[in-house]
């Protein structure tokens, strides 16, 4: 009687080689598609941040019947390629916080410093005139010292940041009012906003790249108006 083997064909060298090319091409085309939904998802996770923080700045403001200061913080990303860790001024705006203005005029966090997904940035001049304007500028050094408020008393200094930036950054401010409205420029033309993009999408001039966020804050109301490129 004759026996047959039963041992499994293998797949040959060319066989193999084949199927590697195939996944080689299948990556070259899916490869740009995952980057830009990573991309998508950062931007909208920052555009959630920005917008909650500001609607909540306001309320605090509202309800408590205090000013509410909102500080843009910027600072040097040391792994971001050109930033320093010990010059902010070589970084972005990248993080915010929010200010109980107590009676005695010391501004005292609500919170912790709320940072942007890393590699969300605010855009510079005039697309985030919150943070280039002359009316909020310039910038101001976080002070780990002790300062005094207007009694004289000692108050802390401004708080330290996380990913060991600690007192390196420096920030610019505006301030919700107790009904709502913010103590910034009415009767300007000046368009308050801030614009946020991926740090590797830059801007050209006064126009976003294509993948964008723009939060418009009316001064006079403290609404916010939210604008995103159709799709």
């Amino acid at each position: 009687m004759r026996m047959h083997s039963s041992q499994k064909r293998a797949f040959s060298l060319l066989e193999l080689l084949v199927v590697i090319l195939i996944i080689g091409i299948i990556a070259i085309f899916v490869t740009p598609a995952v980057g830009t939904m990573l991309k998508g998802s950062q931007l909208s996770q920052a555009e959630q941040i920005i917008t909650e923080q500001i609607k909540y700045a306001r309320q605090i403001a509202l309800t408590r019947n205090h000013n509410v200061e909102v500080r843009f913080i910027r600072y040097g990303d040391p792994e971001a390629p050109g930033e320093l860790k010990n010059d902010p001024s070589t970084g972005f705006y990248r993080a915010l916080q929010i200010f109980d203005v107590l009676d005695n005029g010391v501004a005292v966090p609500v919170d912790k410093p709320v940072l942007l997904p890393q590699a969300i940035v605010i855009a510079k001049n005039e697309l985030s005139t919150l943070v280039s304007h002359l009316d909020v500028q310039p910038p101001r050094n976080a002070a780990k010292e002790m300062s005094k408020d207007s009694k004289g008393n000692d108050v802390g200094g401004d708080p330290a940041m996380p990913r060991g930036i600690d007192w390196n950054y420096q920030y610019v401010k505006f301030r919700f009012l107790p009904d709502g409205s913010t103590n910034l420029n009415s009767t300007t033309s000046t368009v308050w906003c801030i614009t946020l993009h991926n740090i590797n999408d830059k801007p050209s001039g006064t126009v976003p790249p294509p993948n964008f966020f723009t939060l418009q804050l009316d001064p006079v109301s403290g609404t916010v108006r939210l604008f995103r490129p159709s799709v």
